[in-house]
């Protein structure tokens, strides 16, 4: 094919791409360009358009993106005398191009820096590219955006370099130039006849060399690029603004004291040009006061002076403590933007605060005048944080969402609460009492005003609670004239769930003060009757009562009679009911103990009673299943936190309530255990029986774990599997002999295992990933606590099977749940063939054994278990040596490309403990501890990398890989397994990230 029709078909494409109407057309024409772009021919096409003056600028940045492509991905192609012509041929397209517009300019220089990080042959990019566009004014900005792209290139992760021509080609392209750049940048200022935007290039060039950490302040102290950076901050245009800000606050960074790259003699020089910039940044702060567009509310210009002075206090935090007066107009400026309009901007500025209450504490007593000034200042600040936590004047309180949509009301609900942190800095800095008097004297001002908005009480209120934390449960000066006010507030709905919540905040202090306990409750429970309150009350209930369950033991009845009656008004949702549920439990704790089983016997009868009737019922409509499923998590919740400790009665009537919730319990797992509302409650309601009651529920166990193995089998839901690890987890307390708890566990797992293979046979994992995570989930802990038992039952074979074609779910936590199961299977077999290596004088092979597994666990040989300490070794090598060649295809598939990169060091990890199992395995196992290790792995490994296409793994990185791995085994440097592999899984999708 001639070039000139390979150009025509590429135009052809892009045309469809861009312009057609077909939607089939356009994808089969991007998908040909796709592969357009990886075959050779690319490089010859790619510059021919570059070269054509008449080609659009569709077609010519298609074209500069394939070259820098090709550039960064197929660059051996070249070879060096290609890549020479082809970096003189882009040259002199970059000079043609330096009048059109800026993306095509700046993808060139992006071509030619890639060229520039890969050429060694290319000797001197920089004078080379100043040579051939300084001398124009015209073409500095070309010159000038090449060298801001060049740091920014060196460091791209998908150039695949030899470290060792990658330290010296990083030294030749930016540390030995480091002056010269400088000096290049000083001489582009000074020429008068430069284009209008060269200065600001020339602040881009300069930014990206200081972050790239080439430059240094000391290089750049005594010439005009810092002044150009605070001159161009005065800018209209926005672009220029922006470009100064990166500027400036890059100028900062470099002075940090505490950065630990820099000796104490660079801190020092660049303390004192720190000193230089102080009194720039208060004329910038003088700037922003009277800036036009950050008075008219200009986010962006706003963010932009934040970010400046956020950089500023970050940076010279420690010095700012121990010697504020010359820190003054800074920390002003800061505190005027705490005063600014947008949210999204003052919340740049939370952090600092953090960091400046902790210095402030850290480096100065309650005398010291720094501490006095700093107080003073987060005075200032908890005025102007209660502003800002008002709703707006246009809020309607009549709409549930106040007018907003659902991500504004939310927004404004997470910045309350981030911005509440802000607060317990500043309680932290300036004492509670003084802390508490702002938000006190705020809502003293304005109870007594009818004309007062209904959100310049709620602010403060909510900033109460905000304070809590850091406000002590004896503080006896500001809160009680607080709670002494609450029957003052005006009878606002948004009043009274803001008073509600400030009490379930304080219910630690209302304990050292009782005083307030009959009051509190009152107001708690007239809250009940207002809807928009009453999920607040239930919350306030819940903490009013477990925290001073001691003075309420005498309204147990009046509280039970009280939930009863707002249980059935329909006022609260399923969430409050269940608080005031809990809240009760608290209560009952309270009781004495000759009381607690009549307590008992009052809350759960009723409830049990109305359960049993309701599954009576041939058929229950959805609102009465929703109902049922809230009856059995009332009772869940009430004896998850009742506490029963030495009375004999109380005890005699738990037994018997949770025997007559298991003769509920059967009936519902039997009607509705695949009903979506109530087979959570079910699981949740078990699980509160097996943690929390596990002796009187041992007459039962076995029937509850058969209805939950059943349930499973029938549903295949996935709390069921989350309800048997939560059985796992306590089995040894389920039974009174380890052996029958032992069997439980492990015949509830083989049963659940035989089950979910045959779920897992009809459905791929991607499909059913929660399925998927809980089922591994539940086996890595089976695996952890009995490994002798799950690794030599029936359906392990199986189950080993079923978890390497699960390693290609596509969902995190289930992925992640796959791994950690076989890092439980795999590296426990490593770690015991590795002992019984190092043990080989004193090791001679058992009998075999009817019992499950051979080999003692090192870890545990001197527990008291004797059948638990056996770790089936024979089985794990047998099975990777059957199973393992698909095990390694789904790795390396997954650390190709499917693998979360979180999961990468585990799947690596087990790659290592595979090689180690097959290596030495088969050898260990028959007392050939001399043998060298196998090459099993070696062969895997080889027929599943010929799979990997030339033009993803080049045949000399897939030998270099082979060779590198074969040395590590026959080594026995497993570490070294797990490094390489975790080296390629990073090269390899680098390389491949556009593919």
């Amino acid at each position: 094919m001639s070039a000139q029709s390979s150009v025509d078909e590429v135009i052809n494409a892009l045309n469809v791409l861009y312009q057609g109407g077909d939607l089939k057309a356009r994808e089969q024409a991007n998908a040909w360009l796709e592969q357009f772009q990886k075959t050779p021919q690319a490089w010859t096409t790619a510059d021919t358009i570059l070269g054509t003056a008449t080609a659009g600028l569709e077609v010519k940045m298609f074209a500069a993106q394939t070259l820098r492509n090709k550039i960064i991905n197929d660059f051996s192609e070249l070879g060096e005398t290609g890549a020479l012509s082809l970096r003189d041929s882009v040259v002199v397209h970059l000079g043609n191009a330096r009048s059109g517009p800026q993306p095509l300019i700046t993808q060139l220089c992006l071509s030619l820096a890639d060229l520039a990080v890969q050429l060694g042959a290319w000797a001197d990019p920089f004078s080379d590219m100043a040579g051939s566009f300084l001398s124009d004014p015209a073409s500095v900005s070309c010159l000038l955006e090449f060298l801001a792209v060049l740091p920014e290139e060196v460091v791209n992760e998908r150039i695949i370099l030899p470290n060792d021509f990658y330290q010296q080609r990083s030294a030749d392209l930016l540390t030995n130039k480091a002056t010269d750049l400088i000096q290049l940048l000083v001489q582009c200022l000074q020429q008068p006849d430069l284009k209008a935007d060269a200065h600001t290039r020339v602040l881009i060039c300069f930014t990206t060399w200081l972050k790239s950490g080439e430059i240094t302040l000391m290089m750049v102290a005594n010439t005009p690029l810092i002044e150009l950076a605070f001159a161009a901050l005065k800018a209209d245009d926005s672009d220029v603004f922006d470009t100064a800000v990166d500027a400036i606050c890059g100028i900062i960074y470099e002075t940090h004291l505490d950065r630990d790259d820099e000796p104490a003699a660079v801190e020092a020089k660049n303390a004192a040009v720190e000193q230089q910039l102080v009194p720039q940044l208060s004329m910038v702060a003088e700037q922003m006061r009277g800036d036009q567009m950050v008075r008219a509310g200009d986010e962006d210009r706003s963010r932009g002076y934040c970010r400046i002075f956020t950089e500023a206090g970050e940076a010279w935090v420690h010095r700012m403590v121990l010697s504020t007066p010359p820190y003054e107009s800074l920390i002003g400026a800061l505190v005027d933007c705490m005063r600014l309009e947008s949210l999204d901007v003052i919340a740049m500025l939370f952090d600092f605060w953090t960091i400046l209450a902790d210095k402030v504490l850290e480096y100065t007593n309650s005398c010291d005048p720094g501490r006095r000034m700093m107080a003073s200042v987060f005075d200032t600040i908890i005025d102007i944080i209660i502003g800002h936590l008002k709703y707006p004047a246009t809020y309607d309180t009549t709409n549930e969402r106040g007018g907003w949509t659902a991500k504004e009301r939310d927004e404004f609900r997470e910045f309350r609460h981030t911005i509440g942190d802000v607060l317990k800095d500043c309680v932290r800095v300036v004492g509670q009492t003084k802390a508490l008097m702002h938000a006190y004297e705020q809502i003293a001002s304005r109870i007594t005003s009818a004309q007062v908005p209904w959100q310049d009480i709620e602010a403060p209120l909510f900033a109460l609670r905000a304070m809590g934390a850091e406000v002590s449960p004896t503080e006896n000066d500001v809160l009680p004239k607080i709670m002494d006010m609450f029957a003052q507030f005006p009878p606002h709905p948004k009043l009274r769930y803001a008073a509600t919540l400030v009490i379930g905040r304080y219910t630690e202090w209302t304990y050292e003060h009782p005083q307030y306990v009959q009051f509190q409750l009152s107001y708690i429970a007239d809250g009940f009757k207002i809807r928009e309150v009453a999920a607040a009350s239930a919350q306030s209930l819940k903490y009013l009562c477990q925290d001073c369950a001691k003075f309420m033991a005498d309204h147990w009845a009046e509280l039970l009679e009280f939930f009863n009656e707002v249980a059935s008004s329909g006022t609260l949702d399923d969430n409050d009911i269940i608080e005031f549920s809990e809240a009760l439990a608290h209560v009952a704790n309270g009781i004495p103990d000759q009381n607690t089983a009549e307590a008992l016997q009052s809350f759960c009868l009723p409830v049990g009673n109305q359960l049993a009737a309701m599954l009576q019922a041939p058929e229950l409509s959805e609102n009465e299943r929703r109902q049922v499923s809230l009856l059995l998590d009332r009772l869940g919740v009430f004896l998850r936190y009742v506490h029963i400790d030495d009375n004999e009665t109380a005890e005699a009537w738990t037994g018997k309530i949770i025997a007559d919730s298991w003769q509920v319990l059967s009936v519902a797992f039997q009607r509705f255990g695949g009903d979506a509302y109530i087979s959570e409650s079910i699981c949740k309601f078990v699980r509160v029986l097996v943690e929390f009651y596990p002796t009187v529920v041992r007459p039962v166990i076995g029937q509850i774990v058969d209805a939950v193995v059943q349930a499973f089998q029938q549903t295949a839901s996935t709390a069921y599997l989350w309800l048997a690890r939560r059985i796992l987890n306590v089995h040894r307390t389920l039974a009174a002999e380890e052996t029958e708890s032992l069997q439980l566990a492990t015949s509830m797992v083989s049963q659940i295992s035989s089950a979910a293979m045959s779920f897992f046979q009809t459905r791929s994992f991607s499909e059913v990933p929660e399925t998927t995570e809980d089922y591994f989930r539940l086996m890595e802990r089976a695996v952890e606590a009995l490994p002798g038992y799950i690794l030599t039952m029936q359906s392990f074979p199986y189950v080993f099977q079923a978890a390497i074609a699960a390693l290609e779910v596509n969902q995190f936590h289930a992925q992640m749940a796959v791994v950690h199961f076989w890092s439980q299977v795999l590296s426990p077999t490593r770690r015991h063939l590795r002992v019984m290596r190092e043990n080989r004088s004193t090791t001679s092979m058992p009998a075999s054994s009817s019992s499950p597994g051979h080999f003692p666990s090192p870890a545990r040989t001197r527990r008291r278990s004797i059948r638990m300490d056996t770790y089936p070794v024979e089985q794990i090598v047998e099975l990777c040596t059957k199973n393992g060649f698909e095990l390694v295809f789904k790795l390396m598939q997954g650390l190709m490309q499917s693998f979360d990169r979180e999961a990468i060091s585990e799947a690596t990890e087990i790659f290592a403990s595979l090689a180690a199992i097959v290596s030495d395995g088969p050898t260990t196992l028959t007392g050939q501890f001399d043998s060298p290790p196998q090459a099993t792995i070696m062969d895997w490994q080889q027929a599943v990398l010929a799979q990997v296409p030339d033009a993803n793994l080049p045949p000399t990185d897939r030998q270099s890989l082979m060779g590198d791995l074969s040395n590590h085994i026959q080594g026995r440097q497993w570490a070294r397994v797990k490094s390489l592999m975790s080296d390629f899984a990073a090269v390899f999708r680098r390389r491949n990230a556009g593919n």
